[in-house]
């Protein structure tokens, strides 16, 4: 952090929002706001400023943000799943079947229209299965 002066430790945050967030930041003790482009500790950026601004940036250990480029394919529920299997996939092709043994943990997911048919079979053989359907990109609310 900037400075840490006795226990009151000073955190200097950045945000371009001007909503819930930036009050939340502002009213939060021993933070203070800065304008500074690389002098800070902490940044709440929105997309775009993301996109325009953090190919160019060289984090420093104890700088943090709440995006990083591409997060949207651990974010996004479909891309997650998308993603751990391929990395089960890749560890299988790899011969370590052992560790993709592991990729275990999330639960059947179909992404359609695409996995369609293959959705239907498995309703039919789970006919009394709960089953959650999400649109795709939705969240917080509108999905």
């Amino acid at each position: 952090m900037a400075s840490n002066k006795g226990n009151n430790p000073k955190i200097r945050y950045k945000t371009c929002l001007r909503n819930t967030i930036y009050d939340a930041l502002r009213n939060r003790a021993g933070w203070t706001e800065t304008e500074n482009d690389v002098d800070w500790d902490f940044v709440w950026a929105d997309i775009p400023w993301m996109k325009e601004h953090f190919d160019g940036l060289r984090l420093e250990e104890h700088q943090r943000v709440n995006h990083f480029r591409n997060h949207y394919e651990l974010t996004r529920k479909d891309l997650m799943v998308k993603n751990l299997k391929r990395m089960k996939r890749q560890l299988e092709k790899e011969g370590r079947v052992s560790e993709a043994s592991k990729y275990d943990f999330f639960p059947v997911t179909f992404i359609l229209p695409n996995d369609y048919n293959i959705f239907v079979e498995e309703f039919k053989r789970q006919a009394n299965s709960t089953w959650i359907a999400k649109p795709i990109g939705k969240a917080q609310g509108r999905g």
